[in-house]
C-alpha cells in the first residue's frame, strides 16, 4: 500500500530516508515527491532548505551567560509577571527566555499561571539548581595575585577602579574571616596595574575575576568595612550572586553561602524587586 507523509516540514535528511523506503511525501513549504505505480505518477517538487518555523530545542542544564542573566532576574524581580516582562528585564531574547523558563516549570522551579505568567519563584531552590551548573571558578576568568600587605590595605584601593564588583566572603553573611578577596573587574591587567597586586600561583590572597557576563554588576550594592580605625565603602554584588558564588568558593564558602540564603528570607522586601 502507498504511503504518503504529511509535515508541516521535512528536513533533508527526513526526505532522503523516506525517498530510499518508496514512501511519498509533502510538506507545508513546498517540498513533495509523490509515486503511485497504478496509474503511474511521479511528482517532485522543492520547498525550502531550512525549516521556516523552527521548534527551539529545549534545554537540558543553565549553562552560559544568557541562562545566568534570566536565573538572576527570576530570582530578583518579584512576581508576578509575563515571559515577555522577563525578557526585557533580562535584557535577554524572548525564545532563548521561553526556554528557559518551560525547563524551570518542567523542573519544579516555578509555577505559572492561567494565563501563562510566573505566579511563583522558589528562589532558594533555583540558586541551588544553577550551582550546579555554574562555577565562580571555571565560568569566569580567574587569575589569583597577592596583596603584600594584607586585605586592609586593598579596599580603600578599589575605589580607582572604574567598576568592580566583591564576591564571597565580603559579600555574604559575615561567618567568618575573610582570607580571600573575589573581585569582579572588567579587565584583569589593568585591574592588578591599577590595585598594585602581584602575581600569585601560590599563597594568594586576592582573586581578579573577568565575569561571564555584565549581569555580575547588575543590582550591586553598597557596603561598609570596618578595618582598624578606617571605614571603607565597596561594591559588592547582589545576594544572588553572592550565594552562587559562594557555593563554588573555596574553604568555608559553601556554609557562608546557606547562611546567606536564610538571611535572605528574612529580608526579602529589601532585595526583590517590583515589576
Amino acid at each position: 500500500m502507498p504511503v504518503l507523509v504529511v509535515s508541516r516540514y521535512l528536513g533533508d535528511r527526513a526526505r532522503e530516508l523516506l525517498a530510499q523506503a518508496g514512501a511519498s511525501y509533502a510538506d507545508a513549504t513546498g517540498n513533495l515527491r509523490l509515486v503511485v505505480t497504478s496509474p503511474a505518477i511521479f511528482l517532485e517538487g522543492i520547498g525550502a532548505a531550512k525549516d521556516p518555523t523552527p521548534t527551539p530545542r529545549p534545554l537540558h542544564s543553565l549553562r552560559g551567560a544568557a541562562a545566568g542573566r534570566v536565573v538572576r532576574t527570576l530570582v530578583e524581580l518579584a512576581p508576578p509577571f509575563g515571559v515577555r516582562a522577563l525578557a526585557e528585564a533580562a535584557a535577554t531574547p524572548l525564545a532563548t527566555v521561553s526556554r528557559v523558563v518551560s525547563f524551570l516549570e518542567a523542573e519544579a522551579l516555578l509555577t505559572r499561571g492561567d494565563k501563562k505568567q510566573v505566579v511563583a519563584v522558589d528562589w532558594a531552590a533555583l540558586l541551588s539548581r544553577w550551582a550546579k551548573d555554574y562555577d565562580v571558578t571555571r565560568s569566569n576568568e580567574l587569575r589569583p595575585f597577592l596583596e603584600p600587605r594584607g586585605l586592609p590595605a586593598l579596599w580603600p584601593k578599589l575605589g580607582r577602579l572604574p567598576r568592580y564588583a566583591v564576591t564571597g566572603s565580603i559579600a555574604g553573611p559575615g561567618i567568618a574571616p575573610t582570607r580571600l578577596a573575589m573581585i569582579y573587574v572588567d579587565d584583569l591587567d589593568e585591574a592588578a596595574r591599577t590595585l598594585s597586586l602581584v602575581p600569585a600561583e601560590a599563597g594568594a590572597n586576592v582573586w581578579l575575576l573577568r565575569p561571564f557576563d555584565d549581569v555580575v554588576f547588575k543590582r550591586a550594592r553598597r557596603k561598609q568595612l570596618v578595618t582598624g580605625d578606617t571605614t571603607t565603602d565597596v561594591v559588592t554584588v547582589s545576594p544572588a550572586q553572592a550565594v552562587v558564588d559562594l557555593i563554588s568558593s573555596p574553604g568555608r564558602g559553601p556554609q557562608e553561602a546557606a547562611a546567606l540564603v536564610e538571611k535572605m528570607k528574612e529580608t526579602v522586601d529589601d532585595w526583590r524587586t517590583r515589576s
